[in-house]
């Protein structure tokens, strides 16, 4: 999952939390409120009605109270007298709910000022407010005035509340989604376009440059990066311009010296250290000079300045061709060398040259590291888009630690005997460049004591020349 993804995630859980528990406190401490609010009305109206009566105890008091009361809405009014009789009613009621009253009353008589409470009961369908008061005189009972007010106002307001709570909650989780998205890529932009950044330099593409804009961490992380790259250019500059020169300023050098070398281990010379030394200065004199024309090849493969010279070629018989040159080495160790093809016949369009010296890498690799009487299996597959060469040995292979590492130039695996064994540690860097140039790619499995098998994957196609086969 991508880093913009979890943080828009995160960002959105949160909103969904925040909502959820903002929403829900102000819904509940929304209807708390009309709640009081309704109650609170109910016992002012109360309090109202017994000071006007208690202070004018006539008739004509209770019906101007009954009249105010009908002009409320879904309510019950009532006059009791003390014996819970009905005096007045702003309703005709039946004696069942006249009962639930009066026992409602008579069990809240111990309230001396009064009581309201909500009340659920089978026959409403919503709880109603209950509520009485009684009336005084010289400090006796002379009767009770009762409301059953309906909370159909209120269950009204409260689910437009609750409707209200949810639109708004649902805008709001939209909008912070879309929020969430647009910071949560604009925070992270910087992070991608560093991470590309990252991949194209560990690949060896320095010619790369990050802007940071800002001045936070992510911005001089960028800056960071690209100056990092910039210096990673002029290093990689400076040091392919000194292997070009090296090697270029040591092949004159190197010739005198193996020229010289070889006409005085040619000369007629009685002393046999003169010969002897003679050879050995020949000898290191041409390994030298094989390594300077490993490196200045390395550098001209690395630097795109070896054309390729594209040709139509039969794989099979062409890599036939390359093992005979080195039937001789594999011989003398009594290696066995085998090569089996797919029954067809696979026209490759390769650089022959350039091909060889990549097979040729391989299969010197393998010999020299094949004990004596071992066995070395070539195979090329023709699948439906690419061709597949395959070298397997049964040397004695190469630890797992190694083998990020073979492709670099000058590593060697054996530290110790590599060197005595001739090899430069430029050859596989060297057919690794080849097979890239292809357009192909290879890749090395290795067990320690079992064997190495490096596999070459080929295009069908390269550039404007297709790869052809038919069967025999």
């Amino acid at each position: 999952m991508k880093l913009s993804t979890k943080l828009a995630l995160l960002v959105f859980l949160a909103t969904v939390l925040v909502i959820i528990s903002m929403g829900t406190s102000f819904y509940y401490l929304s209807k708390s409120f009309y709640k009081d609010q309704l109650q609170n009305d109910v016992e002012y109206r109360l309090t109202a009605h017994r000071e006007v009566i208690e202070t004018h105890m006539q008739p004509e008091t209770l019906e101007h109270v009954i009249v105010m009361e009908q002009r409320e809405a879904e309510n019950s009014f009532i006059i009791f007298d003390e014996e819970l009789n009905v005096w007045a009613a702003t309703h005709l009621l039946s004696e069942d709910r006249l009962d639930r009253y009066r026992k409602w009353v008579m069990e809240s008589a111990s309230f001396p000022n009064g009581r309201s409470d909500f009340v659920d009961t089978m026959a409403q369908h919503i709880a109603h407010v209950w509520s009485f008061v009684p009336l005084m005189d010289n400090g006796d009972v002379t009767g009770y005035l009762f409301i059953d007010q309906d909370t159909g106002i209120f269950e009204e307001a409260r689910k437009n509340l609750l409707v209200i709570t949810i639109l708004m909650g649902i805008i709001t989780l939209l909008l912070s989604g879309v929020l969430a998205i647009f910071f949560s890529r604009k925070i992270t932009s910087p992070l991608v376009q560093a991470r590309n950044l990252t991949r194209a330099i560990a690949k060896g593409d320095f010619d790369v440059q990050l802007s940071g804009r800002g001045k936070d961490e992510l911005a001089d992380l960028m800056n960071d990066i690209s100056s990092m790259a910039r210096q990673l250019k002029e290093y990689q500059d400076t040091r392919q311009q000194f292997l070009s020169n090296v090697s270029h300023d040591l092949r004159t050098p190197l010739t005198y010296i193996k020229g010289y070398a070889a006409l005085l281990k040619e000369q007629k010379v009685e002393s046999a250290l003169v010969k002897e030394q003679s050879a050995i200065i020949y000898q290191e004199a041409n390994r030298m000079e094989s390594l300077v024309k490993d490196l200045f090849q390395l550098m001209k493969l690395e630097e795109g300045k070896i054309p390729m010279n594209i040709q139509e070629i039969e794989l099979v018989d062409f890599v036939k061709g390359v093992t005979n040159k080195v039937t001789l080495s594999s011989e003398e160790k009594r290696i066995d060398m085998l090569v089996s093809a797919s029954p067809c016949e696979i026209v490759a369009s390769i650089d022959p040259d350039q091909f060889e010296r990549a097979l040729l890498n391989l299969l010197t690799n393998s010999i020299r590291h094949t004990e004596p009487g071992g066995e070395i299996e070539l195979k090329i597959e023709k699948l439906e888009h690419e061709i597949i060469i395959s070298i397997k040995d049964n040397g004695e292979g190469i630890p797992t630690e190694d083998l990020p590492h073979i492709w670099d130039r000058f590593y060697r695996v054996d530290k110790s005997r590599s060197s005595k064994q001739g090899g430069s540690g430029l050859g596989l860097a060297i057919t690794k460049q080849i097979i890239e140039r292809h357009g192909g790619d290879i890749q090395i499995e290795s067990t320690v004591h079992v064997g190495t098998t490096f596999t070459i994957r080929l295009p069908i196609s390269f550039g404007n020349l297709e790869i052809k086969s038919r069967t025999l």
